[in-house]
């Protein structure tokens, strides 16, 4: 493509300035056919981000080799685990993103883009369209998977994406039981994750043992047949830290780089720690010893100044908050005071973000060095310590190892521009426990060394200055031990696999990737007006920006005795369990009303109402219960009155909600501002849509938030009946398309493709056909049904389709019927693999589909390829082949590979079904 930029005027498009020596030496060492380094290890404040922007450039310079060419990874995954992290390289990633879908554009406050840096993004934008197999995709996705309740993904294999992450969300996919990921996308998820991935951990120390189970997983596989080109077959893993270890092929600075003014500015930085040591303490009085030394510094200071207080666990933070407010009113120091940790909703981290991160006011690096009018400070635990760009000019932190201070330091004076600049090092172990030393929790009896050196180093005035250049030097090699993990085996990949019916009591994945000693066994939190009783569907479906996730155990001693909420497999339905009985990554679903949330995050003593974000997104629950959490009135009479009004009412439906919202007005939602809950009910659809199947409510007008896919058939739903075969072509289409645009052989392709086109002949049966279109006749098949939604469970009756029937098993009896009859070449694994993958199309199939209470019986009908086939269409009989089926496959492609395969076909089926792409679809 005669049209790509270099990566130097690339870069210059997207950041407005120019490269850094080494970021232009890595593209380069990529551009001429190199690999990436197994670790980048540039100091911290050196523009690790910008390996982003080269991974970027470099899939976009591949663009025009053949897919079985290419070695570029379609997608970019970022992992940190820190979650404020997640979202401020989000951000970035977001403005590559939008960039390159309209490179005119001008972001606010920023000036018009020159004629160079306009061609320079259109250049890589149309590189990375014609990477996917849809024309009218985005030039690059971007995903954000942070809480445990994650519903996002890229919309195909072949979509080119940057896929933001904390650890355990990409670890628990990759190895099949992905957090916030239901039984059904499992497969597809780890698909997305095992295979075609560039993965770049940053700060990867505080990762080791995901980093080290890459190559025990491959070993857990026979060679299997190729499925993608060998070097995107398997992720492609790099190391982004300051503190890395001992590697082969370590990226680093070199005398260019030194000799570059911008970087030997920010190596030298100037950053004097002095060492305040005080004996044994309790958090309480950790806390006080922390804001006090904040206070010091503070009252040292002749004009406002910016701060960052690092305590090691929100507990402590939270108590330094309110130590050092205290202190600060008592000497009249006007400050504002933030406080900063990773249990926080994204409502909630919006606004602190906000003014931490504003170039203004804020400690934003790069911020204008204007006077400010009031301190800035932020009490953060790690989540602030890792990769987040900002830059305060003071400094107080809890003792702890190398690497953390490395990071911490890296917060400071991060430009070199804080002439003022310093640190207090506050050391106070914990106090034995029963006469015993416990060392910190997380670091161990390291800080203990990290003392040593810096007092060892330290002036005769006590102070030691650690700026980026010798640190390392000054601190030594980190002490940390992250412990060890088990080892994986085959027969535990094979058992995680098998992801439509997970066994009870099987092996957490947690340890595998966050080792033995400290697993992150996690359960994530939201808080709703609405909470279903056993067996009822949760409206709407959870979405990450509204949870927050917990250590286990912190939650089971919050949540007390009483049962709680939480979701079923299929992350739709709820069942009540005793907090003992809750599951690493399980999502519990809280009252308003029941507190333990403020404005600073998860705050187990608060009892104030919380905010339910849903509503705003979402609309309104037609719940008394919900309602009176809500407003604190009992409105039960006018709820019956809209959901179920007398036969022979003479007011309108419409009357009806008017008078409800009405009623709404003249009271106040907790948790909510007079604004926010005015211009709710100001943005409700005058007429309710009343699901039988679910909570009646009364919906926003046009919600931004896309439906989620799940097991359940609801994308059979659709504004127009679509015809079942034209379905079928539209979806084999796409899954043809996107099959060869990643490189996959091009007998599988055809297999793949097939399949696609067979995958809903099941729904031919008569009783599924009276379910999709009741009172039709004369009419050929259809695939989607124009029924209101709020019909869809009473039609499943009226139609005589068993509760929890599987079209696809009768699908997959007609494919295997029509093999039968096939003599074009339809033999051996081809047969088993279109089988297979017309099975699996909604997740189950691994390694069975559940039979069904199925009384009906009789045999369903279609024409497949011109040649007519019936199959038995009674549900209650379990298809045993599946199993061997699976096995074989698994066998020959690999576990990611055959997830692989399926997720072509299932976000193929996804995507044409929610009216993607599907050429010449014939519509009814």
């Amino acid at each position: 493509m005669a049209d790509l930029p270099t990566f130097d005027d690339f870069y210059a498009a997207v950041n407005g300035r120019a490269a850094f020596p080494w970021q232009s030496r890595l593209a380069a060492r990529l551009a001429d056919g190199g690999s990436w380094p197994e670790e980048v290890g540039v100091p911290t404040g050196l523009g690790k981000t910008a390996c982003l922007d080269i991974a970027v450039w470099w899939l976009a310079s591949q663009a025009p080799l053949p897919p079985a060419e290419r070695t570029a990874p379609t997608r970019i995954w970022w992992l940190v685990n820190r979650r404020l992290l997640v979202d401020t390289t989000y951000d970035h990633a977001t403005r590559i993103s939008d960039l390159l879908r309209d490179p005119s554009a001008v972001p606010e406050g920023e000036a018009p883009r020159e004629t160079q840096a306009i061609k320079a993004l259109g250049g890589v934008a149309a590189a990375l369209r014609s990477l996917s197999a849809d024309p009218a995709a985005p030039p690059l996705e971007v995903v954000r998977l942070r809480g445990g309740a994650a519903t996002g993904r890229p919309t195909d294999p072949s979509q080119p994406a940057v896929i933001l992450s904390t650890l355990p969300m990409y670890g628990s996919r990759l190895l099949f039981r992905g957090y916030g990921s239901s039984r059904s996308m499992r497969p597809i998820d780890a698909a997305l994750a095992g295979t075609d991935s560039l993965v770049l951990v940053d700060e990867a120390h505080l990762a080791q043992h995901l980093m080290r189970l890459f190559g025990p997983l491959a070993e857990c596989e026979a060679p299997a047949e190729a499925v993608l080109p060998a070097l995107r077959a398997r992720p492609t893993v790099v190391s982004l830290t300051a503190t890395g270890g001992a590697v082969s092929d370590r990226f680093d600075l070199d005398e260019t780089d030194r000799a570059n003014p911008e970087v030997h500015r920010r190596l030298t930085a100037k950053k004097n720690v002095r060492c305040e040591v005080h004996g044994p303490a309790s958090d309480k009085e950790l806390a006080g010893h922390l804001g006090d030394a904040g206070a010091r510094l503070l009252l040292d200071c002749d004009a406002p100044s910016s701060m960052v207080v690092f305590a090691n666990t929100p507990k402590v933070a939270r108590q330094v908050r309110a130590r050092l407010g205290a202190a600060l009113r008592k000497e009249s120091i006007d400050a504002e005071i933030l406080l900063l940790t990773g249990q926080m909703r994204e409502r909630e981290a919006v606004a602190i973000r906000k003014r931490v991160l504003d170039p203004g006011s804020g400690a934003a690096a790069g911020r204008a060095d204007a006077p400010r009018e009031r301190h800035l400070v932020v009490i953060a635990t790690q989540t602030l310590e890792v990769g987040a760009d900002v830059d305060f000019e003071l400094l107080v932190t809890e003792a702890c190892g190398v690497r953390a201070l490395t990071q911490r330091l890296g917060r400071l004076n991060r430009l070199g521009k804080w002439d003022r600049a310093q640190a207090t090092y506050v050391h106070a172990p914990p106090r034995p426990i029963r006469g015993e030393e416990t060392g910190w929790p997380v670091y161990g009896t390291e800080p203990e060394t990290v003392l040593r050196q810096l007092e060892e180093a330290s002036d005769p005035s006590g102070v030691v200055d650690l700026q980026p250049g010798r640190v390392a030097a000054i601190l030594g090699e980190p002490g940390d031990e992250p412990g060890d993990a088990p080892e994986i085996m085959p027969a535990l990949l094979w058992q995680w696999s098998k992801t439509s019916f997970p066994p009870p009591g099987e092996a957490p994945v947690e340890p595998y990737f966050s080792g033995l000693t400290g697993p992150h066994y996690r359960v994530s939190v939201c808080w709703r007006a609405y909470v279903p009783g056993d067996g009822d569907r949760l409206w709407p479906r959870v979405r990450d920006a509204e949870t927050i996730d917990l250590p286990i155990g912190e939650a089971r001693t919050a949540l007390g005795d009483g049962a709680v909420a939480r979701l079923t497999s299929d992350r739709v339905r709820v069942e009540h369990v005793a907090p003992d009985a809750l599951r690493p990554g399980d999502t519990v679903i809280l009252p308003i009303d029941g507190g333990m949330l403020d404005d600073f995050g998860w705050a187990p003593d608060a009892t104030s109402p919380v905010c339910d974000v849903t509503l705003s997104s979402e609309g309104l629950p037609l719940d008394a219960a919900a309602l009176k959490r809500l407003v604190g009135e009992d409105l039960g009479g006018l709820v019956r009155a809209v959901v179920e009004p007398p036969d022979e009412d003479e007011v309108s439906p419409d009357e009806r909600v008017a008078e409800l919202v009405e009623r709404l007005r003249a009271a106040q939602a907790d948790g909510m501002s007079e604004t926010e809950w005015a211009e709710l009910l100001d943005r409700l659809e005058p007429d309710a849509v009343l699901p039988v199947d679910e909570i009646p409510r009364i919906p926003i007008r046009e919600s931004a938030l896309e439906p989620l896919a799940d097991e359940l058939d609801e994308l059979s739903l659709s504004d127009t009946a679509v015809l079942l075969h034209e379905h079928g072509r539209g979806v084999g289409g796409r899954a043809g398309a996107v099959a060869a645009a990643i490189g996959v052989p091009a007998q599988l392709a055809d297999v793949v493709a097939q399949s696609a086109r067979f995958h809903d002949v099941g729904k031919a049966d008569e009783r599924f056909q009276r379910w999709l279109a009741p009172g039709a006749t004369d009419t050929a098949p259809v695939a989607k049904s124009h029924r209101p939604r709020a019909w869809w469970g009473r039609d499943r009756v009226a139609a005589g389709w068993p509760q929890g029937g599987r079209h696809e098993a009768l699908s997959g009896r007609l494919v295997e019927e029509w093999l039968e009859q096939a003599t074009d070449g339809w033999a051996g694994v081809d047969r088993d693999l279109l089988i297979h993958l017309v099975v699996t199309h909604h997740g189950w199939g691994r390694p069975l589909l559940p039979p069904a209470d199925d009384q009906a019986g009789g045999k369903v009908t279609f024409e497949l390829d011109g040649t007519e086939v019936s199959a038995d269409a009674d549900l209650s009989a379990t298809d045993w082949q599946q199993p061997r089926r699976f096995r074989a496959l698994t066998d020959r492609y690999g576990t990611w590979g055959v997830a692989l395969l399926e997720a072509i076909v299932r976000q193929a089926d996804q995507s044409v079904s929610a009216g993607g792409w599907a050429p010449d679809q014939e519509v009814l």
